[in-house]
């Protein structure tokens, strides 16, 4: 079999995802809504006109203080500043902005999502990869002594594709470590909703510990609005004035009706839980998956995961993940390969793809019988090579 081409970017493969049959590569929440979000939906109309009825303030301080109050972030409910934009993508562009306008490098954590560090070098940010364990151990404090140190360190939580966190005796460490070498930590936590862990406010230990921070929040993976989303940057007081500048010369304000619709989803959330309006259909799609995997090669990642992507391990020497997307785009299913979530050593990722999981089950279950037809079928994917 002749190698596949790579890509340049993991977004041309999600966007290939479009056209397959059974798009799995991208992470966005594409699951239908439910019983209860079909209530949200018939209210458009409604919806509408409170938007227009209500002062653009008043609005965007609800949608903050309801998202903040259904993660656990109690100090941040107020958080006095805290920008809003289109999407993460642009916040991420703005922290690129204020990062290669000061001349501040920063170390990225590898493996995550290739456009991070796409957006950030656009920037002029001079990248330097810091693995998952760099961070939970001395190593970290190590590279940030270093006389060449990066001035910031740059961290997604959980981590997209791995699903890789941070407990919170974890998190104050690497706050105080931050904040004892003049560090800026900038957090993604575009995946929060899924974490693991139980709820705790980290706002409060960022306070606390003195750094400087900026973090990204999101609410397009969560719930399937169909990309209507906002995305929260929220700074330390310190750094606020700098962003609000660069955030004033690319918007003026959200649009006052997607932000009355997320918080009717937001509230919804709050009122059933989260088990219930998210994370119980990426519990079932990620059983599927895993009972259609089984004896395969494609090893799925650890068994406590509660991300909604799966980060796949092919444990054999071949195919390689760009053979496994394109063999399985040739049945009609779309993922990712692994490649580019290692965003300075593409080798390293080259026997790992991503699935997604926030789809419709009805959908997905379709897509893991074929995934199942075509592991018991190919030889390439059976579990014969693994032994």
């Amino acid at each position: 079999m002749t190698q596949p081409t790579r890509l340049p970017n993991l977004t041309q493969y999600e966007r290939i995802g479009f056209d397959r049959e059974l798009n799995l590569a991208d992470g966005h929440a594409h699951q239908r809504a439910d019983a209860a979000q079909r209530e949200i939906t018939r209210r458009l109309p409604a919806l509408y006109e409170t938007s227009e009825l209500s002062r653009q303030q008043n609005v965007e301080n609800t949608f903050k203080e309801t998202f903040y109050r259904l993660a656990g972030q109690r100090s941040a409910i107020r958080h006095p500043h805290a920008l809003l934009c289109y999407s993460a993508s642009l916040s991420i562009d703005l922290v690129g902005a204020f990062l290669g306008g000061a001349d501040i490098g920063a170390a990225l954590l590898q493996p995550c999502f290739d456009n991070l560090a796409t957006l950030l070098m656009r920037r002029g940010v001079t990248l330097t990869p810091v693995p998952e364990t760099a961070v939970n151990g001395p190593d970290l404090a190590r590279l940030l002594a270093a006389v060449d140190a990066p001035g910031a360190l740059f961290l997604t939580l959980p981590n997209n594709p791995t699903g890789f966190t941070l407990e919170p005796a974890d998190f104050r460490r690497v706050a105080e470590v931050c904040a004892a070498h003049g560090t800026v930590l900038v957090i993604d936590w575009t995946f929060r909703f899924f974490d693991r862990g139980d709820v705790w406010d980290q706002y409060a230990e960022l306070d606390r510990s003195g750094v400087s921070y900026l973090c990204i929040e999101d609410t397009g993976k969560t719930w399937p609005t169909l990309d209507l989303k906002c995305s929260i940057l929220a700074t330390s007081a310190d750094l606020h004035d700098r962003l609000a500048e660069l955030h004033n010369d690319l918007l003026l304000n959200v649009s006052p009706f997607v932000l009355t619709l997320l918080t009717a989803y937001l509230d919804d959330s709050v009122r059933r839980g989260l088990d219930a309006s998210v994370r119980r259909l990426i519990r079932t799609n990620r059983r599927a998956l895993h009972r259609a995997l089984d004896g395969s090669v494609l090893v799925p990642g650890a068994p406590e995961a509660t991300i909604s992507v799966e980060w796949v391990r092919i444990a054999a020497p071949s195919p390689g993940s760009l053979e496994v997307v394109e063999l399985l785009g040739d049945l009609g299913i779309a993922v990712v390969p692994g490649d580019h979530f290692y965003w300075h050593d593409p080798d390293l990722g080259s026997h790992h793809i991503r699935i997604a999981l926030a789809r419709d089950p009805v959908m997905f279950a379709r897509a893991c019988a074929r995934l199942r037809s075509a592991v018991e079928t190919v030889p390439r994917l059976s579990g014969s090579r693994a032994r």
